[in-house]
């Protein structure tokens, strides 16, 4: 985004960074909602976690499918969509930090054993998960941008937002096989049902572009 003559931030820049601000405060509030709600105990961090993953998994998922709703079915609200979409994947990127805090929590209550809802797929999936989202995060700034340069920047977010992808439904199905909940389908199978529907919108929008370049 280039800048105003005397340095200060466009008005695109002033609405993300409104945006990326007031949504975080809205995470950072349902968090300490739920801890008040629950306490900071074990089970309260449990619950914290589950929230703030479910919260980043619909940040997520609105940057995953910006693209091609729009390409598919141009509308108002898919044209914001796209044109908030660095913001919104920011947003995502800093909601994940909050969860990875609760992570640490749940390690110091149980130190020094493991939390036993951490299953070892979480450990082996979800710590290069959380590197690399804080790489897209930060990779996300104007000057790393260009420091990356737009060919190495291009090609890193392309392939991070599909590893992100493939985290979120490795965890997730392993989660339905390993994980005890009175209602797995609203918490672990309607995530997977709308990662699928990410995913075909995905392979559909890529399509009508492979056919328009054909035609």
């Amino acid at each position: 985004m280039a800048d105003l003559p005397h340095g200060g931030p466009t008005a695109e820049a002033r609405n993300e960074m409104a945006l990326i601000g007031a949504a975080t405060l809205v995470n950072l509030g349902l968090a300490a909602a739920l801890l008040l709600c629950a306490g900071s105990d074990a089970a309260g961090t449990e619950l914290a976690l589950r929230l703030t993953a479910r919260v980043s998994f619909v940040w997520f998922m609105l940057v995953f499918v910006a693209a091609p709703l729009q390409q598919l079915r141009p509308s108002r609200a898919g044209a914001w969509l796209l044109r908030r979409r660095r913001a919104l994947g920011v947003i995502f990127g800093l909601s994940m930090s909050i969860h990875a805090g609760f992570i640490l929590r749940l390690y110091q209550l149980h130190a020094p054993a493991r939390p036993p809802m951490v299953t070892g797929a979480d450990l082996l999936i979800g710590i290069p998960g959380l590197v690399l989202v804080a790489l897209l995060t930060v990779t996300s700034l104007d000057s790393l941008k260009q420091w990356v340069g737009p060919v190495a920047w291009q090609r890193l977010h392309t392939t991070g937002i599909w590893v992100v992808w493939a985290i979120f439904f490795l965890c997730l199905v392993d989660s339905v096989g390993r994980k005890t909940t009175a209602h797995p389908v609203l918490a672990y199978q309607l995530f997977i049902a709308v990662l699928v529907v990410g995913l075909g919108l995905r392979v559909l929008a890529s399509r009508r572009r492979a056919a328009a370049h054909a035609a």
